[in-house]
């Protein structure tokens, strides 16, 4: 792993998430009041770096943005927690995407219904813009598959160019089955899979099998993690050795929405400073873990350090 200071650039979506946080899930045309509401900024690699900023980990988000007084308000929540967006790419006369989430105390899920009626995805063109000697990791979010494959490509490019100790690890988020191919992974370091993608495109039964058959349709030698809610998770090294992670629940759920994108952060964010792929997982079981416990993400910015310094090699 790179000596440099780790920096990281997240690829992918930005949005609006609304949250309401209710006893029950309401039955359908109820009229009920929350126990608590409010609104953060949300999308999967948006996430992960209001995740990686609380770690202390320079990184900066790359994606769409409108022109909105909505989209205003994200950008202003990035500012406030240094997260760059200097690459972001601003479209006039869109509507920002919006998230509404149901978080229901009772059996601790999350419903969300998202809407995007018209901002493009980013393209190849965009992402070409970025200057890739100032990160030494980048994640991708395949929400356009064929211009991601470029950009991962161009990365792979870059790295056959330079130093070893100027390449970029290059990782890789799979969760939408049908929309995110698996043959996408082959371009990348690192690939987190999720429970409802091993499930629907691999046919995994289980945590384990699911890295397995990962490894089986991908033979390439790249690190496969996968998070398996309460059973916690697995990951297979590029030698194809299969290891796992109990889970960490806290003693009360009270807020799921996030703990995928807080489990891949805090991965990362272990992999990037020199653990190993077990360390790594067990440091994403243990980060989102107690993520659930709380709402949103700030107060892992009070747990992140004493929790990695527990952590093995």
């Amino acid at each position: 792993m790179t000596a440099r200071n780790p920096c990281i650039l997240c690829v992918g979506i930005c949005c609006m998430d609304v949250i309401q946080v209710c006893d029950v899930y309401p039955e359908e045309d109820s009229d009920i009041r929350s126990k608590h509401g409010r609104w953060q900024r949300g999308g999967n690699p948006s996430n992960n770096c209001t995740i990686f900023a609380q770690m202390g980990m320079k990184c900066e988000f790359m994606g769409s943005l409108s022109d909105s007084a909505m989209s205003t308000v994200l950008l202003e929540d990035f500012k406030k927690r240094n997260i760059s967006t200097k690459n972001c790419v601003i479209h006039r006369e869109c509507e920002t995407p919006l998230s509404s989430v149901l978080l229901s105390l009772k059996n601790g899920t999350r419903t969300i219904v998202h809407s995007n009626p018209n901002l493009p995805e980013i393209t190849f063109s965009d992402f070409a813009r970025c200057n890739l000697a100032e990160y030494t990791w980048i994640h991708f979010e395949p929400r356009n598959p064929p211009e991601t494959r470029r950009m991962m490509e161009s990365v792979r490019k870059w790295n056959e160019k330079v130093a070893k100790e100027e390449r970029i690890t290059i990782s890789l988020e799979l969760e939408k089955p049908g929309k995110h191919p698996v043959d996408v992974a082959e371009l990348a370091d690192v690939a987190f899979i999720s429970r409802i993608y091993a499930e629907t495109e691999l046919r995994a039964t289980d945590k384990r099998s699911a890295v397995a058959l990962m490894r089986q349709r991908v033979e390439k030698p790249f690190k496969i993690i996968c998070a398996w809610g309460s059973e916690g998770s697995a990951a297979a090294d590029g030698q194809g050795e299969i290891m796992s992670a109990p889970s960490f629940p806290p003693e009360k759920v009270v807020d799921s929405l996030g703990a995928g994108d807080t489990f891949c952060a805090a991965a990362i964010y272990a992999l990037a400073h020199g653990k190993s792929l077990f360390a790594a997982i067990l440091y994403g079981n243990m980060i989102a873990g107690a993520k659930v416990g709380f709402h949103g993400y700030d107060a892992i910015a009070n747990i992140y350090r004493d929790i990695y310094t527990t952590l093995p090699l």
